[in-house]
């Protein structure tokens, strides 16, 4: 069984597009605006940099030795993509944002092909994580595969561990997998039922500061970038229109670059107040383990009444809170 590590034992600041070791990745950038950048290998789990290059004639070139396969990621320029570290010889365009030349990477390809053919089908999504972290199970693609079935699953932290007993051991000290089982544990903190715990971001500006004891609150956690956080606003604001002064939306961006969250906010017409923490703010999330948005919560008094619901589940709930409390 192989174990998912790697070793680097040399890091090459190319100069040109030529390479040497036991695995070869060559970058090829559309132009030369790119010239003059490092280009920088990281750990798509802990996000380490293992190696790096200068790019220089629009090209860009780093080898090393691997024992096994890892999933890595090329950072540069402000822009990033992921990959397969494996034995021979990779090849990237960057305008294409794919490698090619091994054999995980073509796999890779094709699963995510046929993951943008899912589209926003969670269901579906499920299951092909699912099957494709069972079919790569002793590769790089396994653990990546994995860590989204997690994603896409509220988990408890035993069903966690259920699944990793079946599982070779290193899933379970990949640092995305022990993140997944500590989100589980904060999320059973903050399950339906329980009090909503309070957080604030660097200015001082508290969750508490926008809940109204005698209104049903909707805490809406977005990004700018995040394509269903957006398509989730009129929802909300659908919401507002029909009840009025009975509800109270608070939105939350996380992970996200203040600059772009006023820019989404005046082109979604957002008229609720957001607590903002920038890009690197993740007290939120931690707290609430809450691995993907958007994530909404709803809190009637103090109590965190459902949590995770979007579209028409969130409207039926709504409704039905409404006409309780009349």
């Amino acid at each position: 069984m192989k174990k998912f590590v790697y070793i680097i034992l040399a890091a090459v600041l190319a100069v040109a597009c030529s390479s040497k070791g036991d695995y070869k990745i060559t970058v090829t950038f559309p132009d030369a605006s790119y010239d003059g950048d490092t280009l920088f290998l990281t750990s798509y789990d802990s996000g380490d940099t293992l190696s790096q290059a200068v790019v220089a004639n629009a090209c860009a070139a780093i080898d090393g030795e691997v024992e096994g396969s890892f999933m890595a990621r090329l950072l540069v320029h402000g822009e990033r993509m992921g990959f397969v570290v494996e034995k021979g010889k990779i090849a990237i365009l960057w305008q294409d944002g794919l490698a090619t030349g091994t054999h995980l990477n073509q796999a890779l390809n094709d699963l995510d092909k046929r993951l943008e053919e899912l589209g926003d089908n969670d269901s579906l999504m499920v299951e092909a994580f699912n099957r494709a972290y069972h079919e790569n199970v002793n590769n790089a693609i396994g653990p990546w595969a994995f860590n989204y079935y997690l994603m896409y699953n509220e988990f408890s932290s035993a069903q966690i561990d259920s699944l990793l007993k079946e599982l070779p051991a290193g899933y379970r000290d990949l640092k995305r997998v022990q993140k997944a089982i500590k989100f589980a544990g904060q999320h059973e903190l903050t399950a339906p039922g329980k009090p909503y715990s309070d957080f604030s971001n660097s200015k001082g500006e508290k969750l508490s500061d926008h809940i109204s004891k005698d209104k049903i609150n909707i805490v809406d956690f977005w990004a700018s970038w995040c394509g269903p956080c957006r398509r989730e606003i009129p929802n909300l604001q659908q919401i507002v229109a029909k009840y009025g002064d009975k509800v109270n939306v608070v939105g939350v961006a996380v992970w996200d670059k203040p600059d772009d969250t006023h820019k989404a906010m005046g082109e979604l017409n957002i008229t609720w107040p957001v607590i903002e923490g920038g890009a690197n703010w993740t007290e939120p999330t931690d707290l609430y383990g809450v691995s993907g948005i958007p994530h909404i919560l709803v809190i009637a008094g103090d109590t965190i009444v459902d949590r995770g619901l979007q579209g028409e589940e969130l409207t039926h709930l709504v409704e039905k809170l409404v006409a309780n409390k009349q």
